[in-house]
């Protein structure tokens, strides 16, 4: 591959994409009782960047491991184990989806596809 065909070409391995709903997410530590409510801000198929209140003070850094559900329009709750990527703005942050059971990928999958924008399409 050329040089300027690498310079080019899109690093991120999976799209990101906006959707047209806020899904609500609560997630919690593990083992922790502790749970935090968000909102998605856009979505892909290995993670999110989501967003809270400015007064929720969380405290996860890059080795936090967090159990994650998502609440659909549908009400269908997607389940996975999530990992704290980095912080974005002082009220949003990503995640990476880390494990995710065969089910719960094909609804996390199914809802991303039912709600891209269309400019994303």
């Amino acid at each position: 591959m050329s040089e300027s065909k690498l310079l080019n070409r899109d690093t991120r391995i999976k799209p990101r994409f906006k959707i047209q709903v806020q899904a609500k997410i609560r997630a919690q530590l593990i083992g922790s009782d502790s749970r935090f409510d968000f909102l998605t801000e856009n979505i892909s198929e290995s993670g999110l960047l989501v967003t809270h209140q400015p007064n929720v003070k969380h405290g996860f850094n890059n080795h936090t491991i967090l159990e994650v559900w998502v609440k659909t329009e549908l009400n269908e709750e997607i389940f996975f184990f999530a990992k704290f990527v980095r912080k974005a703005t002082d009220t949003s942050f990503a995640i990476t989806i880390s494990d995710i059971d065969a089910a719960n990928g094909e609804l996390f999958q199914d809802f991303i596809y039912r709600h891209i924008e269309p400019d994303d399409e």
